[in-house]
């Protein structure tokens, strides 16, 4: 697996059903979770990749775009800013998401649930793009073929 310490999964090499090559996965995650604990959803994105690197018969490429918002809205914060606004010693989720980022996952936060859930523009982790709203993502992300996956949890 690509990400070997999250996201375990079993291989099925004769399952009829294979990951394809050149699929684009648009996750929509709006689920929170234990503030100082990892996000359920981002334990499944490290999922997510494993299949596609791990659980067929080949790797296959894929490319795998999140957006944040509702209630994920909080884990695109900075290490330092996550502290302050829970009280706990980081972002619990930042270290997965870096290495989610470099295994090719895209991260974007809806701009308008940032701004209504009191939070700044600048407080945002660098693994993590500004959006102007979750909706014009998603939208953007469906209009360039990606197939949308709902996570709430």
């Amino acid at each position: 697996p690509i990400i070997a310490t999250h996201g375990k999964v079993t291989p099925f090499p004769d399952a009829a059903a294979q990951p394809r090559d050149d699929s684009k996965v648009l996750v929509d995650l709006t689920g929170g979770g234990p503030r100082e604990a990892l996000n359920p959803g981002i334990e499944k994105l490290a999922r997510f990749v494993n299949i596609y690197a791990a659980a067929g018969n080949r790797p296959a490429r894929v490319s795998i775009a999140v957006v944040l918002h509702g209630d994920a809205t909080q884990l695109a914060l900075s290490d330092s800013d996550y502290a302050e606004a829970f009280g706990t010693e980081r972002n619990p989720n930042l270290p997965l998401m870096k290495k989610l980022k470099q295994a090719g996952v895209e991260f974007e936060v809806c701009g308008q649930a940032l701004t209504n859930k009191g939070y700044r523009p600048e407080q945002v982790a660098p693994e993590v793009e500004l959006a102007v709203s979750g909706l014009t993502a998603m939208v953007n992300r469906q209009q360039d073929g990606y197939a949308y996956i709902p996570l709430f949890k």
